[in-house]
C-alpha cells in the first residue's frame, strides 16, 4: 500500500497522526517485560494475548522479524493523566479505531501483524482467565508492551510525538506488511 491512502485511510479513522519505518527499525528492550510481570494492568496470566501466554520477549520479536513495513497510528488526546478512567476511555477509543481500520485493511487484502495499545479485549473476559483457549484467535491482538518494543525510540524513528505535553497523552498501534519471502 503507498503511504498516501494510508495517511487518507488513518485520517478518515480519526487518528492524529500516521508514520511509516521500515520493520526492522523497531528496537526491542526485553527488560521491558518487567512492567508486564508487575501486572499494573492487571492482564498478567489472564489475558492470551499478554505474557506469560503470548511468548517470550524473544518469541514476540522472531513475529515481526517476518514484516517489512511498520505502519504507525497515533490518537493525541487531551486528559488528565491522574484520571485513570478517562485514559482507559481515550485508549479504548484509539483501540476501536485501530480495530476498525484493520479490519478494513485485511478485508481489502492487506494481510499483516496488528499491535494495539494496552491488552486485548475483544472479548469481554478473555478466556484465559479461565484456563481456556481463545474463543476468537483472529481478533486476538497483543499490545506493543507485550512485544517489549521501545514505543518512545518507535515514535522518534517515524518522527511523531512521543511526549505530548501536559495534560495531553498519545496511544500508538502498529500493523506490519509487507511479508517477507522465506
Amino acid at each position: 500500500m503507498r503511504k498516501e491512502e494510508m495517511e487518507r485511510l488513518a485520517q478518515d479513522a480519526g487518528f492524529t497522526n500516521m508514520g511509516v519505518i521500515p520493520a526492522d527499525h523497531l528496537v526491542f528492550e526485553p527488560s521491558l517485560r518487567k512492567y508486564c510481570e508487575d501486572n499494573l494492568c492487571g492482564n498478567f496470566g489472564k489475558n492470551l494475548s499478554c505474557p506469560p501466554a503470548c511468548g517470550t520477549p524473544e518469541d514476540m520479536k522472531k513475529r515481526t522479524e517476518a514484516y517489512e513495513t511498520a505502519w504507525i497510528f497515533q490518537t493525541i488526546a487531551e486528559v488528565d493523566w491522574h484520571d485513570a478512567k478517562a485514559l482507559k476511555a481515550v485508549r479504548d477509543s484509539h483501540n476501536a479505531r485501530s480495530r476498525k481500520l484493520l479490519n478494513r485493511l485485511r478485508e481489502e487484502g492487506t494481510a499483516g501483524l496488528a499491535m494495539l495499545a494496552g491488552p486485548c479485549a475483544a472479548c469481554e473476559i478473555c478466556a484465559g482467565a479461565e484456563g481456556k483457549p481463545c474463543r476468537f484467535p483472529e481478533q486476538q491482538i497483543s499490545c506493543i508492551s507485550a512485544y517489549c518494543m521501545s514505543a518512545e525510540k518507535m515514535a522518534e524513528e517515524a518522527g511523531l510525538p512521543y511526549w505530548c505535553g501536559e495534560g495531553r497523552v498519545g496511544f500508538f498501534s502498529l500493523y506490519l506488511t509487507g511479508r517477507k519471502e522465506g
